[in-house]
């Protein structure tokens, strides 16, 4: 189908429908965040009673985004039911809706909004948009074709899935569309200089800590070319650390002068969490990562893996050095 298409339908189901959830993917970040909070907005803007559901905590350093003490966990009491449409926002696949995965399966209607390639396309309609800025960026288009007004809070919603996306205009995706985008949310209200402020300049105490013992354990293999490093269980819990507080340390790997991927590992007793990074377009992150069932973007991707930390450390490393090898 075509995105014209697909966007004509999506704006059919909104127009014939009055209750709808909008849901985001577990450890929510900028983007599923702000997409999900950002469209919740617009679709109450068009009349519909809405649920917003995220199987994991808010972050504290996004609880000051607006509208978010609107959103609830799957278990919460009061919640809708026999939903007539429900949304996904840049969930790349079904297992990443979490405990959530009930109330999608049960709405009338399932729409998967997102932009990263890897999708799954589990949804009834699919609205994948790779060259997107963030899923953020989907859901501002859509936004403008429903005709709805963007409040100031609307576009600090929308402001820091960009934001985020771009590692604050430094990734790939930093394009003119993107600053041409920047500048329209701007000068609609978006509250540009908090957003930076609450998300990249007042980390707890605890997260600065952790990302100090991160640095400590960095190791770089195959000349240079691979950073690596992690934080385990004991010294999460030692510093009272929740998982938000390990987001930032792989970007900061990445600036190692020489090195093209970087891959940071966060053991939490259940599972082990894999970040990846790559500096190069030779590397094709999202490719590792959909090897060991997970997914993501050129450069930046990830997975969870249930499995000792050393096993998956090997595995991982070893799918690295494999493409870095092949690429001299």
């Amino acid at each position: 189908m075509h995105q014209t298409e697909i966007l004509s339908n999506i704006i059919e189901k909104i127009k014939g429908s009055k209750k709808s959830l909008v849901l985001s993917h577990l450890n929510p970040d900028g983007d599923t965040l702000g997409s999900m909070l950002a469209l919740g907005a617009v679709l109450k803007e068009s009349g519909h009673v809405v649920d917003h559901v995220v199987s994991d905590d808010v972050p504290e350093v996004l609880k000051f985004l607006p509208f978010a003490e609107y959103v609830k966990r799957p278990e919460s009491e009061g919640l809708q039911k026999n939903y007539d449409l429900a949304f996904s926002l840049d969930c790349g696949s079904i297992k990443r809706l979490g405990s959530a995965k009930s109330l999608w399966f049960n709405a009338g209607a399932t729409i998967n909004i997102d932009h990263h390639i890897s999708n799954e396309g589990f949804g009834n309609i699919n609205w994948i948009e790779p060259e997107a800025t963030s899923t953020g960026q989907v859901v501002y288009w859509l936004t403008k074709e429903l005709k709805v007004k963007i409040t100031k809070e609307i576009a600090t919603l929308f402001y820091i899935t960009l934001l985020t996306d771009t590692g604050c205009f430094s990734n790939s995706n930093t394009n003119a569309e993107a600053m041409k985008w920047a500048s329209e949310l701007i000068l609609l209200g978006a509250e540009h200089e908090k957003v930076y402020k609450k998300v990249f300049m007042e980390k707890p105490y605890r997260a600065v800590k952790l990302f100090g013992a991160a640095l400590n354990n960095l190791s770089l293999l195959e000349d240079g070319m691979l950073a690596w490093t992690y934080v385990d269980n004991g010294l999460m819990k030692s510093l009272s650390a929740m998982s938000e507080d390990a987001e930032d340390i792989v970007d900061y790997m990445m600036r190692t002068k020489g090195v093209k991927v970087g891959v940071f590992f966060r053991d939490d007793l259940s599972e082990i969490k894999i970040s990846l990074r790559s500096n190069t377009n030779e590397i094709d992150v999202s490719r590792i990562a959909a090897s060991i069932g997970g997914g993501g973007h050129k450069r930046a991707a990830g997975a969870n893996i249930k499995a000792p930390f050393d096993e998956v450390k090997k595995t991982v490393l070893d799918k690295v050095l494999y493409e870095l090898k092949s690429r001299k």
